[in-house]
C-alpha cells in the first residue's frame, strides 16, 4: 500500500535525522521487493546506506539463504563504499540497484538481476564488498520528489495487453478514477487497435498514459505517434516501477512533457 511507503520513508529519515544510524537495512518480502527499493530510490534524501534484503528459502529449508543474505546485507550497508548509490538490494551475494533489479523467478535463489545493466557489485566470501560500475539515473538526493508530508499518491493502474485484448479494463481504471495508466503492452510497447482507442478515450479525460513493455528488458520510446497523443514513454522501466514513478511525477505536475522528462532520468 501507499500508506506502507510513505510511513516507511518518513521513519527512515527519522532515524537519519536524530543521527541514529550510518546505515539502514530492511527485510521485506520477495515479490514486491523491487517496488519498495525504486520508490525509497525515488524519495529518500540521504545519501546514507538504505539495503532491502529478503530470502527465497524459508529458514527451516536445508542451505537456507536468508541468514547469509542478511548478513552480507548489513555488510553492504556498513560499507562507506555503499553510500551515494541509492537504494540497494542484496540477494545472493550481489548488490543490485534500486532502479533497475527485478524478480526473474519464482523460486530460484538467483532470481534477482538487473536484465539490461547487470548487479552493481558482489558481497564476496573474503568479507569484500566490491562494486563495480554505479547508476546515471538520478536518485535519492537528486530527486524532486518529497513525499514527507503526503498521506496517499495519486491512483495509477497498470493495464496488460495480450491477444484480442479490449478497452474494459481501460475504461474501469478510468471510471475508477485513475490520473495515470501504466499501458503494459506486447513487444517494443504496443497495444492493440482496441486499446488503443480506450486509451485514447482516457486522455480526453485528463489521464496520462504511459507506453511501457510486458517483455522484461529494453527501453520503449517516445515516438512521434505517443508524442502527437500526448503520451509518456517508460524507457526501460518495468510497468510495476513505471507506476511508481508515474504517480510521483503526478504530484508535481499533469504536463506530458515534463512527466516525460522524469522518465528520461530516473
Amino acid at each position: 500500500m501507499d500508506k506502507d511507503w510513505l510511513d516507511l520513508v518518513r521513519t527512515i529519515h527519522l532515524i537519519f535525522d536524530q543521527d541514529r544510524a550510518d546505515g539502514v537495512v530492511i527485510t521485506h518480502g520477495t515479490n514486491t521487493i523491487e517496488e519498495t527499493a525504486y520508490f525509497l530510490n525515488l524519495t529518500l534524501k540521504t545519501d546514507k546506506a538504505v539495503v532491502l534484503v529478503g530470502s527465497m528459502r524459508p529458514s527451516s529449508a536445508i542451505s537456507a539463504d536468508g541468514y547469509l543474505n542478511l548478513l552480507n546485507a548489513v555488510r553492504v550497508a556498513a560499507d562507506p563504499a555503499s553510500s551515494g548509490r541509492g537504494t540497494l538490494v542484496v540477494m545472493n551475494d550481489t548488490i543490485h540497484g534500486g532502479r533497475d533489479v527485478t524478480k526473474t523467478a519464482t523460486y530460484r535463489v538467483e532470481t534477482f538481476k538487473g536484465r539490461d545493466l547487470g548487479p552493481l557489485g558482489y558481497a564476496d566470501a573474503d568479507g569484500k564488498v566490491a562494486y563495480y560500475h554505479r547508476t546515471a539515473k538520478r536518485h535519492t538526493l537528486e530527486t524532486e520528489f518529497s513525499v514527507r508530508n503526503l498521506q496517499s499518491l495519486p491512483r495509477v493502474d497498470v493495464v496488460v495487453s495480450y491477444v484480442g485484448a479490449d478497452g474494459t479494463m481501460i475504461d474501469a481504471a478510468v471510471a475508477a478514477g485513475a490520473k495515470g495508466i501504466i499501458s503494459a503492452g506486447t513487444g517494443a510497447g504496443r497495444p492493440t487497435p482496441a486499446e488503443d482507442e480506450a486509451f485514447d478515450r482516457a486522455a480526453k479525460k485528463g489521464v496520462i498514459v504511459c507506453q511501457s513493455s510486458r517483455v522484461g528488458s529494453g527501453r520503449v520510446v517516445r515516438s512521434p505517434g505517443l508524442t502527437r497523443r500526448g503520451f509518456v514513454a517508460s524507457d526501460n522501466l518495468q510497468p510495476w516501477k513505471a507506476r511508481l514513478l508515474l504517480a510521483l511525477a503526478l504530484t508535481k505536475t499533469t504536463n506530458p512533457d515534463e512527466i516525460q522528462r522524469m522518465f528520461d532520468i530516473y
